[in-house]
């Protein structure tokens, strides 16, 4: 026999997907588009197939004084330039971040507008094959085209499409188009640890950090995410970011308001920042720093809670005053 379904629970509407320009979605490019996108760069990536780090640094001052919107690193620390604009593309944000790009010595720049110009795009292509001959030097470009989408009088969200892509990548975002239809599953994402001792240490951290309240998590497909209530746009900053190969992912940035404005002063003490450099094996001064592979063994599971919950109690005091 079929499996028993109550029919009065079965939707009896469909909803309207609706499109628009970015302007009607999010008032200020500036002021409010550029600030929630520096927050959900893992979906930008995600679209692209880079695995970009769902928070960059924004309005980065350049060394003629203009500024960049958006600056991240990917899971293996590159540097990612990303110039974003409403409207039709212009000269200005494509000069200005390849500018950053080449003196940053960057992987990638990305601009993501409305529209891109048929003359950008062949600029765009020539830089992508002179990258393809020169991997070391070469920086790879995306144009992006945005819009805005949502059903209904949902709140809305950004559509990106890859109008330009590096040949090299194309596999990749083909990939990582499939990825964003499926569903993460806890069962896949662990399943991708090639040890057991490295899984056993992480779901050992997980488990422990999903008994708090203000707790919370992000899970993606090659990464598990930890974060916590703070003030932010959406609620809630990453913590730390956990990697199958045992690698751990900290966003000093987003401690230090680069995509919020509101700098967690606990976390941006000479102390702290030298105790966190011990604990994780850091140089010193990465906005986006990630420990070796096969760093979290089981032995390293308590004293990661400890900075954890320290870094979740800092949001959480910094809550209150906000909230206050």
């Amino acid at each position: 026999m079929g499996e028993f379904t109550d029919k009065s629970l079965l939707p009896h509407t469909m909803g309207w997907l609706h499109f628009d320009r970015l302007s009607v979605a999010w008032k200020g490019e500036a002021t409010d588009f550029t600030p929630l996108l520096s927050e959900r760069l893992d979906q930008l990536g995600e679209s692209l197939g880079v695995d970009l780090a769902s928070i960059g640094q924004t309005e980065v001052t350049t060394a003629g004084g203009r500024r960049i919107d958006i600056v991240a690193g990917d899971s293996e620390g590159a540097v990612f330039v990303i110039e974003n604009q409403y409207g039709k593309a212009d000269h200005d944000h494509l000069t200005r971040g390849l500018a950053y790009a080449v003196a940053a010595h960057a992987k990638g720049l990305i601009v993501v507008a409305e529209e891109h110009r048929d003359e950008f795009r062949a600029v765009a292509e020539y830089l992508n094959d002179l990258a393809d001959n020169d991997t070391e030097r070469g920086i790879s470009v995306w144009l992006v085209e945005a819009r805005a989408v949502r059903v209904d009088e949902s709140p809305w969200a950004p559509l990106f499409t890859s109008v330009v892509s590096p040949n090299r990548f194309v596999a990749n975002v083909e990939t990582a188009m499939k990825a964003t239809t499926t569903p993460v599953s806890f069962e896949s994402f662990w399943e991708q640890y090639s040890s057991s001792t490295l899984r056993k240490a992480a779901t050992a951290v997980f488990d422990r950090w999903i008994e708090e309240e203000n707790h919370d998590y992000r899970l993606r497909p090659n990464r598990l995410q930890l974060r916590a209530l703070a003030p932010s746009v959406n609620g809630s900053r990453s913590v730390v970011s956990l990697f199958p190969d045992g690698r751990v992912q900290v966003p000093f940035g987003a401690y230090d308001g680069d995509n919020s404005g509101i700098p967690i002063l606990e976390l941006g003490t000479t102390e702290f920042r030298a105790r966190a450099n011990e604990l994780f094996g850091f140089r010193g001064g990465e906005r986006i720093p990630s420990t070796v592979a096969g760093w979290l063994t089981q032995e390293r599971v308590e004293p990661l809670l400890v900075y954890c919950i320290e870094v979740a109690s800092a949001y959480a005091d910094a809550l209150a005053i906000a909230d206050a």
